[in-house]
């Protein structure tokens, strides 16, 4: 009598194992359907990070580019006046040397 429970204990055993395992399966495919889902909505706000740091990049190229014309215009003025400041000490220098030593010939 035994041996003829057996095949069905086994089969009873064989089908427990099986809706176990199609159980197991079923929250696999949850698990992974939400893991697929939670890594589409942070590659979603990845995405939108890397827009708003191309935006932040160009405000901050088009500002280095703003004090450069500044920094430009600045330079282009201070050569001028130092330019000046040169020429004016050197007529000034020339000027002096030419009445102490009287290299200018009397009218």
């Amino acid at each position: 009598m035994n041996s003829n429970h057996q095949p069905q204990q086994g089969q009873h055993n064989i089908a427990e194992r099986v809706a176990h395992l199609e159980t197991a399966i079923d929250y696999q495919g949850q698990a992974l359907s939400g893991l697929r889902d939670e890594m589409r909505a942070g590659f979603g706000r990845t995405d939108v990070g890397f827009v708003r740091t191309d935006a932040e990049f160009a405000r901050i190229d088009a500002e280095f580019v703003r004090v450069h014309e500044q920094l430009m215009r600045i330079r282009t003025t201070d050569f001028r006046i130092l330019l000046s400041i040169c020429l004016t000490t050197a007529l000034g220098t020339a000027g002096l040397i030419v009445k102490v030593y009287g290299l200018l010939p009397s009218p």
